[in-house]
């Protein structure tokens, strides 16, 4: 009886595992090979907006401050706007402190290169009044429904002090510094330089786009037009200064209807409800 004949193709047990495990290694070297010819600002960029980001999530906010603190500050009735300003100073140093000293011991780049000066201030200004001339009516819209009342401003408890809606509205800028900095200055100069301005402006858009998830739909998707509209801003302007000023004046906005209506009772779009909370405040 004839020898039954091995079945040809790829070998089993410890012959395959070697030619996995070689097949591995050859795409590490490989990886690695072609690392090392990319820009050295192109890499420290990716990493350092990855390793800031992991900071962020599990050290910059509200639940960590939660789980810290929350025994100590929990009867307090100020604990809602002390978890906010945590939350907003923790963004501002880490989104916008840190990467500074990135730019200076490890980029060894100028500030100003990285969208830290005023840049084309008349062109950035000018822009920022014609979008906040045009998202003005559509924010007085939507602020008269509950939904939107309910939500804003996020520390509740500000809507009945003034001294504490000025108080949490500042550190919301910082808030919008950091978060601003981070995509529309360190990373996207970073890239800009050895990607060109079109890569550049679509990457930081993608983690902006994903950090919007758990938003209402509609304002999720908004943030991939926002994100491109706010990178290309920032690149002709050679500033993220406009994007911050932008993104903050809208949301003061929307905090300042929420509690005008809140507290005058006024309810509806059209000039008896402007001239209600007018008179109210």
């Amino acid at each position: 009886m004839p020898a039954p004949q091995q079945r040809s193709g790829a070998p089993r047990g410890p012959h395959r595992a070697e030619q996995r495990s070689g097949s591995i290694r050859a795409a590490l070297t490989e990886f690695f090979a072609a690392a090392r010819a990319v820009p050295r600002d192109v890499s420290v960029t990716f990493i350092a907006v990855a390793v800031l980001s992991v900071v962020s999530y599990y050290y910059g906010s509200k639940r960590f401050f939660y789980q810290t603190w929350g025994q100590d500050f929990s009867s307090d009735p100020l604990y809602q706007l002390y978890e906010y300003l945590y939350w907003f100073a923790s963004e501002f140093t880490i989104y916008f402190v840190a990467p500074l000293f990135i730019v200076l011991l490890v980029h060894r780049r100028r500030f100003a290169t990285f969208g830290l000066g005023f840049g084309d201030w008349r062109f950035g200004l000018k822009i920022t009044a014609v979008f906040y001339a045009v998202m003005l009516p559509v924010l007085w819209i939507v602020s008269d429904a509950p939904d939107f009342q309910a939500m804003y401003p996020h520390a509740q408890l500000v809507k009945g002090d003034w001294t504490l809606f000025l108080i949490y509205e500042a550190a919301f800028f910082l808030y919008f510094t950091g978060w601003e900095f981070v995509w529309r200055g360190y990373m996207l100069f970073g890239l800009e330089k050895h990607t060109g301005a079109a890569v550049a402006i679509l990457a930081q858009m993608i983690p902006f786009v994903i950090l919007h998830n758990g938003k209402p739909m509609p304002e999720t998707f908004g943030a991939i037009v926002a994100g491109i509209a706010l990178g290309a801003l920032a690149i002709r302007t050679r500033s993220f200064w406009y994007c911050v000023l932008t993104h903050w004046l809208v949301m003061l906005t929307i905090d300042l209807f929420a509690t005008l209506r809140f507290r005058t009772g006024a309810s509806g779009i059209g000039l008896d409800a402007l001239l209600h909370i007018v008179s109210g405040s």
